[in-house]
């Protein structure tokens, strides 16, 4: 994981900036092109608000150090717009509610893989000192 930025770079936030402006433009159009919803702007300051926050939480871990879960994170979170997109063609307010919920746990899915590899990364680098 050379590409990455070391713990405590100030280029972590640099990329959650990106990743925010990039996370919100995708689920505008998500929200506003591909489900054909009209454009409303408190709907759209909230999923910016929505981008901004993940973001801003992923790289704080990336710069703590858990570069894995960042990085779990951030799959997550393309999977979860992909998900979005993919299941919200209809028109009805289920199809909205499914493709959110499909967002919400493909971002949870990613954050939790990349928590767990973290763990085992800190318990294995743990363990292997401790046998020296």
């Amino acid at each position: 994981m050379g590409w990455m930025p070391e713990p405590r770079s100030s280029r972590w936030w640099g990329m959650a900036g990106a990743s925010s402006a990039i996370v919100t433009i995708l689920l505008w159009l998500i929200r506003f092109v591909i489900a054909d919803q009209s454009f409303a702007f408190n709907y759209a300051f909230r999923y910016m608000l929505l981008a901004v926050i993940l973001s801003l939480m992923l790289g704080l871990m990336g710069w703590l150090g858990l570069r894995r879960l960042w990085l779990c994170g951030s799959a997550g979170i393309a999977l979860g717009l992909l998900m979005m997109a993919l299941s919200s063609g209809g028109n009805s307010g289920w199809e909205d509610l499914i493709s959110l919920l499909n967002f919400f746990m493909m971002t949870g899915l990613g954050v939790a893989a990349g928590a767990l590899l973290d763990l085992l990364a800190w318990v294995y680098g743990a363990w292997s000192r401790k046998s020296k």
